[in-house]
């Protein structure tokens, strides 16, 4: 069988802004799904972690043509990570490898609970290697496969709720208590959450109840074939007043105002490209991405060096001979420094450093660092504007 028929993309959305932060690759076969396989034959779990590795490695390179706008999710058994973190830790470098002369997208491990041992003292070793390594993680079916306890040990960078209790979120009392845990003890150590399998307006009028920020489902957004965010956003009739139902940030930070939704709520991926690509790169990355307002220059480090905002960038190499002019050589000669930010600092402050500065730069998108100074994202300043308006109704 084809790999376009073994993989399917679902994408994961921003309630507030509508705009897709992650694709999450699913195994469409039924073969390829370690729980059958681990129920259909006598394979003990050395054998299971490196099968269910080498299909999670798969549905990377699947990804391979991603646009690297958003990260791409990638799911995997805990057993896998204990028993198989070496194949897991090359899935970057065979992605970079695949696609060298682009950006490769962020690749978040989605960790499913354990079908045999995984002891969590070697899980969380194993994770803080990963991590270091530069993969995000992310933990599925918290309260079923893993305790509060892993997660406040852990604190990983998204938990999932799975897509049975949001189904009983709206009318279940116990189910409603279970998500109320789960947010609480998320909101605590600083970890954000998000909703799998919302398929009903009532579901997802619980789910922002709860305070929940990203969720999926076929409500949301369906399935693709391609590893794409073209076109993908929270359709508007869902969009209504949704910034003024959603909770502030369950992500406590030092430079926020306590009560205060954070700027990280509204973060998006930046189109990012080396420090030295050129402008014709720049230019087709653009095109690649209609929905982006600007391209990041990062260094080997990942630290911003240099901003293309689309309008002024367009123009510069759309005059008279300046394609020409300008296709073969380093972008950075048309880039404006990034205006930056701390990714833990809160909206008004946001808006505050949108309007200092250079007039004609206002409506720039922010750049989010993270403590290492990184690329952490970026922000528009419409959606800062969006979650001011849906924090002043919501107090």
């Amino acid at each position: 069988m084809s790999a376009s028929g073994r993989f399917a993309f679902e994408p994961l959305l921003n309630l507030v802004t509508g705009r897709p932060v992650g694709l999450e690759v699913l195994r469409r076969q039924t073969r390829d799904r370690t729980e059958h396989v681990a129920q259909t034959s006598v394979w003990g779990p050395r054998q299971l972690a490196e099968f269910d590795s080498g299909i999670a490695g798969a549905a990377v390179l699947h990804g391979a043509d991603h646009d690297a706008s958003v990260p791409l999710h990638v799911d995997v058994l805990a057993d896998t990570v204990v028993g198989a973190r070496g194949r897991v830790a090359q899935f970057r470098t065979t992605l970079e490898r695949r696609n060298p002369d682009r950006p490769a997208p962020p690749l978040v491990l989605e960790i499913n609970p354990a079908l045999a041992a995984a002891p969590p003292e070697v899980l969380l070793e194993r994770l803080a290697e990963l991590r270091a390594d530069g993969f995000g993680v992310a933990l599925d079916q918290v309260g079923r496969g893993f305790g509060l306890e892993f997660v406040s040990a852990l604190r990983p960078d998204l938990v999932k709720i799975d897509a049975e209790l949001v189904a009983r979120l709206p009318t279940d009392r116990t189910a409603a208590a279970v998500v109320t845990a789960i947010s609480e003890v998320c909101r605590v150590v600083g970890v954000r959450t998000a909703a799998v399998g919302v398929s009903t307006p009532d579901e997802l009028a619980a789910v922002r109840h709860h305070g929940i920020p990203w969720a999926q489902g076929p409500l949301l957004a369906g399935t693709r074939r391609r590893a794409s965010t073209a076109g993908v956003g929270l359709p508007l009739e869902l969009m209504e007043n949704a910034a003024a139902r959603l909770r502030p940030s369950p992500v406590p930070r030092s430079a926020k105002i306590p009560g205060r939704p954070g700027v990280a709520e509204l973060v998006q991926a930046a189109v990012s490209l080396p420090a030295n690509a050129t402008a014709e790169q720049a230019r087709q990355a653009l095109a690649d991405h209609p929905q982006a307002g600007s391209v990041v220059l990062l260094d080997a480090a990942r630290r911003p060096v240099g901003f293309l905002d689309r309008n002024r960038f367009m123009l510069a190499i759309s005059g008279p001979f300046g394609r020409a002019l300008w296709a073969q050589r380093p972008a950075s000669g048309l880039t404006e420094p990034p205006r930056t930010l701390p990714a833990d600092v809160d909206i008004p402050v946001a808006l505050r450093h949108c309007l200092s500065g250079d007039r004609t730069r206002h409506y720039d998108d922010l750049v989010l660092l993270d403590d290492a100074g990184a690329c952490a994202g970026i922000v528009r300043v419409t959606d800062l504007l969006r979650g001011a308006g849906g924090d002043s109704s919501a107090a």
